[in-house]
């Protein structure tokens, strides 16, 4: 009676889960000393069973918006010496980012419609800036330039306990909190920057460690 429960089981060991979802990222230590807010984004893993045990590892990707404006500008399109510079109404948008790549190994215990774990990760963060200037012409917007203005990148690692709920076969509600120690990083201060009337941007620096919590919700699969 048990048999086939139980092949199913292993058999869906084997297959491959990825899980994508909405993140909310609370900074802790120094790092909420020096950065105000709660960056929000997106984050996905990839995990593959080893054989058939309740060990899995994997790669992940999480992106979060660390600050953003925009201000409405008059850019230079194109220079000509003999008609004079053209220019046209648009718009300058800067955002700072960060972006985590990790691998981790997952111990996923229980294989049924409940299903909880923990990982243990590792993995290389970047925390960048950059400036958008859009133009509009004639009834449509077009992309300038986009230019970095900042780029910084650390080292991280930590843990995460999750809670997989089936929903239908192969589909699952989950629920992920994540707990990161991240290594000193300069990053740029929000309050500092300042748009120029050559539409150049201006702005500080922190430095801080980027310890933080991560709380997520999303949706999972098994393939």
């Amino acid at each position: 009676m048990l048999l086939g429960p139980v092949m199913q089981s292993r058999a869906q060991r084997r297959s491959i889960n990825m899980n994508v979802g909405f993140q909310l990222v609370q900074p802790l230590g120094e790092f909420a000393d020096e950065y105000s807010g709660l960056p929000a984004g997106l984050a996905g893993t990839l995990s593959i069973p080893v054989l058939r045990l309740p060990i899995e590892w994997g790669i992940g990707y999480a992106w979060n918006s660390m600050g953003a404006r925009d201000k409405d500008i008059i850019a230079l399109v194109s220079q000509d010496t003999l008609n004079g510079n053209n220019y046209a109404k648009g718009n300058l948008a800067w955002s700072s980012t960060s972006s985590r790549y990790m691998a981790h190994t997952r111990i996923r215990p229980l294989n049924n419609r409940i299903q909880p774990y923990c990982d243990l990760f590792t993995g290389l963060e970047t925390f960048k800036t950059t400036t958008t200037i859009t133009v509009y012409n004639s009834g449509y917007s077009a992309e300038l330039s986009t230019n970095r203005n900042h780029l910084d990148m650390t080292f991280f690692y930590g843990w995460a306990v999750g809670l997989r709920v089936r929903l239908a076969p192969s589909i699952y509600a989950e629920g992920r909190y994540e707990n990161i120690y991240g290594g000193s990083v300069k990053y740029v201060d929000n309050e500092t920057v300042e748009i120029a009337s050559d539409n150049s941007i201006e702005f500080s620096l922190k430095e801080s460690k980027t310890n933080r919590a991560v709380y997520q919700v999303g949706i999972a699969f098994g393939f």
